[in-house]
């Protein structure tokens, strides 16, 4: 009997590769009950409403579903929906919400997310009264010299200008957001409808708008070029009918722009960037197409319905989970800053939500067909990156075949539970990163040779949680051990099948000690090393690490060893010490950088050589009187006041348990003949004792003053205070010179 070598030999790990499917590779595979996640592409049990959404109510009285809804259409007798004037609404490169108000004649501003009252920006100065004779003032009569607009729809350049089609003159308005001022107006062949920012990889981003033209309805239009008509390729408008006219513009992500065609209560969207454009998308009741950060299609209907989603990065729509849009007035629709959509509720913008979904019971993706290029392949383990929750289930099954064939072979209907590898990586050294859900699952090939590997991933699931699949790795060539072994266990198929699948797991253990023992150099880096290890890296550089600091920071300090022994003791290495656990900046201050002999009075008689430190006792102006105070509180020598005294002044509020870990840091690390204080913000300022300029001051948040919304962040009266911070100056308590109070 042949022995299995007591050391593993490096070459086996090195010569195995994987095939992987990761990715976009998903989008290629057969699902079938599952989806892919287009935000973080990862394979899911196919998510569905948990109820149906309600029909949109068409003008004319009746009700009616999209074509993707879970319901058929119906018809229904209702109270005919009167047509909605379109409001504009969008957010310029800083995320500053503009929204118009048509019936006002306003285009107003409001910070977003933050509450405030809206400005509006087409106002004009205040009325001037102009004295009369005799003294009595008049204001003059008449309205604003600039006719209000009707803002039908607002977009917002990179150059801090603002788009503005104004419904009722047909034109568009560009306004400087710098000062205000109209800059231009242009007027077009077409009526004008809607507006669009095209971003997409352009130096100076052009504006796009939608006329009534079916022939060109876009037009590209920037702050001071000419008007230029942008030609649809052949066949955009194919399968739209010929009734059905533009009504509202906007650009994907990449640059695509998708139109909204209405013909009475019927509407269509379709995407007129290319020639290979998906077919248009039948969508009853839609009035207005925006688009996610994530490249979803959104459509809403009318006031107080729903969102629709679908999408759109495959050869055809794909329907999503809708959205909640509670109080949608149905006037137009606006991407936030964060990529999310938002809407006008009448009173104030609204982010629309993700209804609440069922997820499919079970469900399976088939992967494509994983090339090894080389015939009768044996294949080896195959690495599932998941996250499986509590109540549900990951299955593979796995078929091989030397000939490419369709459809795959019988033998994916075999399904094998995973294993949950002990480290949650199948890298070496790699542990599983904190609050990772994704761990490494792996098994065994078990199929016979073959050039091509087919593989089927079964997903189960309550219902309520659905397992997540991030990527898939099959390794290749499988191991050899079989063939270590005498030829009397291989001469049955049936037995050597068995022996293989066996030997696997003690494979897997000879692979992992040996791709440990190869990358054995990690353990010495502060950066790769596993937590457990720390401890033992520090005590080869003479170093106890304290417990009570964050992992992070204990890699730091181990990082950077070298550098603080080289100065230890030094105010450089104590403050580095220092933000290494805060992360926060931190100023050692030395005393005799403050020392002054005091006493001496600016601007009056005394010495030609004035030593007066504000703060220090002194007074501006008057005769020089002697310093308050006992004369024993007054140090006759200053250096004696001054030497080997230093301060750390913080630049946050400490925590107690914070505090006890900085001063033992400094019992331990300061030279032991020094005196220290420790000062953090929450402690307040004063001129000359806790403030100094140029050495002490920091230019950021004051005394821990927050904003307080009541019902999300605390209650009145329970862990919020008003009228000042929760650490600083306590009003009545602190004096400024000799006679002035600070009180409320």
């Amino acid at each position: 009997m042949t022995a299995i070598p007591s050391s593993p030999s490096s070459d086996r790990a090195a010569v195995r590769r994987t095939a992987p499917v990761v990715g976009r590779d998903w989008d290629r595979c057969a699902h079938r009950g599952t989806v892919v996640d287009v935000r973080t592409a990862e394979v899911l049990l196919e998510p569905r409403p948990a109820a149906p959404p309600p029909p949109w109510p068409l003008p004319g009285g009746r009700e009616t579903r999209p074509d993707h809804a879970c319901a058929p259409g119906s018809a229904v007798e209702l109270e005919p929906a009167p047509p909605v004037e379109p409001a504009g609404l969008g957010f310029d490169q800083r995320g500053c919400l503009f929204h118009g108000v048509p019936e006002r004649g306003q285009v107003q501003r409001l910070p977003w997310p933050a509450r405030g009252e809206p400005v509006d920006l087409l106002a004009g100065p205040p009325p001037v009264s102009v004295p009369a004779p005799g003294g009595v003032g008049f204001v003059p009569v008449g309205g604003d010299p600039r006719r209000p607009l009707r803002a039908w729809a607002l977009a917002a350049d990179r150059d801090e200008h603002l788009f503005v089609l104004d419904g009722a003159g047909g034109t568009v308005q560009v306004l400087d957001l710098a000062d205000g001022h109209l800059v231009r107006t242009v007027g077009f062949a077409s009526t004008p409808l809607d507006l669009a920012v095209d971003a997409t990889g352009r130096r100076d981003a052009s504006v796009l708008v939608l006329t009534a033209s079916r022939a060109r309805p876009l037009v590209r239009l920037t702050v001071l070029s000419a008007v230029v008509e942008q030609a649809l390729p052949a066949g955009a408008l194919a399968g739209v009918p010929a009734g059905a006219r533009p009504a509202r513009l906007a650009v994907a992500p990449d640059g695509t722009p998708w139109l909204l065609l209405r013909d009475g209560p019927d509407a269509w969207v379709v995407a007129v960037g290319s020639s290979r454009s998906p077919s248009p998308l039948h969508v009853p009741g839609g009035t207005d197409l925006e688009f996610d950060g994530d490249g979803r299609l959104v459509v809403a209907g009318p006031p107080g319905s729903g969102l629709l989603t679908w999408n759109v990065g495959g050869d055809a729509p794909v329907p999503a989970v809708p959205l909640l849009a509670r109080g949608y007035d149905g006037r137009g629709l606006a991407r936030t800053p964060d990529g999310r959509v938002g809407y006008w509720t009448g009173t104030a913008f609204r982010a629309a939500v993700a209804e609440r979904v069922r997820y499919s019971s079970s469900g399976t993706v088939d992967t494509r067909p994983l090339d090894s290029r080389g015939h009768g392949q044996q294949w080896g383990r195959v690495f599932v990156e998941a996250c499986v929750p509590p109540d549900t289930r990951l299955l593979l099954g796995a078929a091989t075949d030397d000939e490419l064939v369709d459809p795959p072979p019988a033998g994916l209907a075999q399904l094998l539970p995973l294993h949950r590898r002990e480290t949650g990586r199948e890298l070496a050294w790699s542990p599983l990163p904190p609050g990772d859900r994704y761990a490494v699952y792996e098994a065994p090939v078990a199929a016979p040779p073959g050039r091509y590997l087919w593989l089927r991933l079964q997903l189960t699931g309550p219902g309520c949680t659905t397992p997540r699949v991030r990527a898939v790795r099959a390794e290749f060539p499988g191991h050899g051990l079989v063939e270590k072994l005498p030829g009397a266990y291989r001469r049955d198929p049936v037995a050597t099948g068995f022996l293989r699948r066996y030997l696997a797991l003690l494979d897997g253990q000879l692979t992992d000690m040996e791709s440990r023992s190869v990358r054995r150099d990690l353990l010495l880096d502060p950066w790769s090393a596993p937590p457990e290890l720390l401890d033992w890296l520090a005590s080869l550089v003479g170093l106890t690490l304290d417990a009570r600091w964050t992992e992070r920071a204990r890699r730091t300090v181990l990082a950077e060893a070298g550098w603080l022994f080289h100065r230890r003791g030094t105010p450089g290495g104590l403050r580095r010490l220092l933000e290494i656990y805060l992360g926060a900046p931190v100023v050692v201050l030395e005393g005799f950088r403050l020392r002054a002999a005091g006493g001496r009075v600016g601007g009056g008689e005394g010495a030609s050589e004035p030593t007066a430190v504000v703060g220090g006792g002194s007074r501006v102006g008057g005769a020089a009187t002697a310093v308050d105070g006992p004369a024993e509180d007054r140090p006759a020598d200053p250096f004696r006041a001054a030497a080997h005294r230093f301060s750390v002044l913080i630049t946050r509020e400490v925590a107690d348990e914070e505090l006890v870990v900085v001063r033992d840091l400094l019992d331990l690390e300061r030279p032991a003949h020094t005196i220290v204080d420790i000062c953090t913000v929450g402690s307040g300022m004063r001129v000359g004792i806790g403030l100094h300029l140029e050495l002490s001051t920091i230019v950021g948040p004051g005394s821990g003053v927050r904003p307080l919304r009541v019902g999300r962040d605390g209650a009145l009266g329970g862990d919020g205070v008003v009228g000042r911070g929760r650490a600083g100056i306590r009003a009545g308590g602190t004096r400024l010179g000799d006679a002035t109070v600070v009180d409320t």
